[in-house]
């Protein structure tokens, strides 16, 4: 069984020095506070990727990629921006995940 590397206490440190909480993670997603965007691990290695919620407006989305990637380098991370999420509500109380390019 081959079991990814993912950094979770670097990404953590780094998103707490930036203002930012992890509110969950879950596998290989990683929520931040505010739903604004999430984390994802790469399947291999110190990448990830960053995705924004479909409501988070483009200034703000454009402030947390301006802060977060060139932070991130500095401690060995790579972040690469890969779309919008959208979090849909079910009937049965659980939450649906839907990712769409950018």
């Amino acid at each position: 069984m081959n079991i990814p590397f993912r950094p979770l206490g670097p990404l953590m440190q780094l998103l707490e020095e930036l203002g930012h909480e992890v509110t969950y993670a879950y596998d290989d997603l990683v929520f931040i506070n505010n739903n604004d965007f999430l984390i994802q691990f790469a399947s291999s290695g110190p990448e990830l990727h960053l995705f924004f919620n479909h409501d988070c407006n483009k200034n703000t989305a454009s402030g947390i990629e301006e802060s977060i990637i060139p932070a991130a380098e500095s401690k060995g991370l790579s972040i690469i921006r890969k779309g919008k999420y959208k979090l849909v509500g079910e009937q049965d109380e659980t939450m649906q995940l839907h990712f769409f390019d950018a």
